[in-house]
């Protein structure tokens, strides 16, 4: 067995909430049956029905899916429910205001007359960085 350098195997308990990856799933599975491009990466939380091996789970999948349940772990993500993602750190500002506290700029560009930078926010664990306007 090829494994990568330094990747860990992850195991899934019976109960838990996975995505599945769409990489080797034909594109009509993804809901976007004729763009790959435009399909999810992921698709659904599923819910972990036993362990197979120690590499291989199978999951609770729809009837009509017609794909067989059993996958490697490399083709499932653990579920993370929208309170589990973490929010900007907030901070209150010289003025008292609430503002979120900035790690980096990241990046600069020009949109429209506009100017936008890419932001890293503090403790964001998601998609931690977002282009905002400038405004003066």
């Amino acid at each position: 067995m090829c494994t990568t350098v330094g990747a860990r195997s992850r195991s899934y308990n019976v109960g838990n909430q996975v995505y599945l990856s769409t990489n080797n799933l034909d594109a009509a599975h993804t809901g976007f049956p004729n763009s790959r491009k435009l399909g999810p990466k992921w698709i659904e939380p599923y819910s972990v029905m036993r362990k197979v091996h120690r590499h291989a789970h199978e999951i609770n999948l729809p009837p009509g899916l017609k794909l067989h349940p059993v996958f490697n772990t490399g083709s499932l993500k653990p579920y993370e429910s929208p309170t589990q993602l973490s929010r900007p750190q907030e901070a209150i500002l010289h003025d008292g205001r609430v503002g979120q506290i900035v790690e980096a700029v990241i990046n600069k560009r020009h949109r429209k007359g506009t100017v936008q930078y890419l932001i890293r926010w503090v403790r964001r664990r998601r998609r931690g960085s977002h282009w905002r306007i400038y405004t003066k």
